[in-house]
């Protein structure tokens, strides 16, 4: 099992630009953040290096700051494939210098799902994944948290990933936004596990580390790290504590640092 950790959202006690050497302290061999056009790349790639670090995934962003924002949100929903591939076209060189592994895309808010306005959307950027070999990874979010996102749920965004048919268009399940949505099936996970292509972990409710909350983690992951899953299981919550003195549910699971 593969596992990464969040950045924006851990190790908050110190600089963004500290964590990196926190994270490497405790262990942490892959990282992942939010936004990119908010960092100092050059800074980013001289940290990775020198703790020995990789990026998993980080988020669809823009130098546009109306539209970074509009990301944030999520625009697919609307429709707005020009937009979209533009958004697309600035990320893919930061992924190439990051060397990450994939890029997350929200779906949108305060409207119905309109499938077919996502489904042109990913149709347009898939000749452009393809010919670049890059992945990018649709997530679902609790509509408690988020208030008014048009697709809380995992089936209907398991449809829409086998309609794109492509290994570089999968699903971001994240557990803890799952279990809010009291949507989470680890049956489903099993039967859909192809179509996944990175998981989040965070207890629930709370959003901090496993063992605060109600979800069965030890067993959770123990079930993944038994499936054919290639990906990373990325860390995304908020520590009640030191982040590193958090960990102990990894190794229970058998991940060892």
């Amino acid at each position: 099992m593969k596992i990464s950790v969040c950045i924006d959202m851990m190790y908050t006690y110190c600089d963004f630009y500290e964590r990196f050497t926190e994270a490497a302290a405790d262990g942490i061999q892959t990282i992942e953040f939010w936004k990119w056009s908010n960092k100092d790349l050059d800074r980013v790639c001289s940290l990775l290096r020198e703790n020995g670090q990789q990026v998993s995934i980080f988020n669809l962003d823009s130098h546009d700051e109306k539209l970074s924002f509009d990301l944030s949100r999520g625009i697919l929903n609307d429709g707005r494939v020009a937009e979209f591939l533009q958004a697309l076209k600035e990320s893919i060189p930061v992924y190439k210098k990051l060397d990450a592994k994939a890029m997350i895309v929200l779906i949108g808010e305060h409207k119905p799902y309109h499938e077919e306005n996502v489904f042109k959307c990913l149709a347009a950027a898939k000749p452009i994944l393809e010919a670049e070999n890059v992945n990018l990874i649709v997530e679902p979010l609790n509509a408690t948290d988020r208030v008014g996102y048009c697709m809380p749920y995992a089936k209907p965004v398991f449809s829409l990933i086998e309609k794109m048919d492509s290994p570089h268009i999968k699903m971001l399940y994240d557990l803890y936004h799952q279990s809010m949505t009291e949507d989470f099936d680890l049956e489903d996970i099993h039967r859909k596990i192809g179509l996944i292509g990175h998981f989040h972990v965070a207890d629930a409710p709370g959003r901090h580390e496993p063992g605060t909350g109600n979800v069965n983690y030890v067993h959770i992951l123990s079930e993944i790290a038994a499936m054919p899953f290639e990906g990373f299981v990325g860390l995304e919550y908020r520590a009640t504590k030191r982040d590193g003195e958090t960990y102990g549910f990894l190794k229970e699971v058998g991940y060892g640092f």
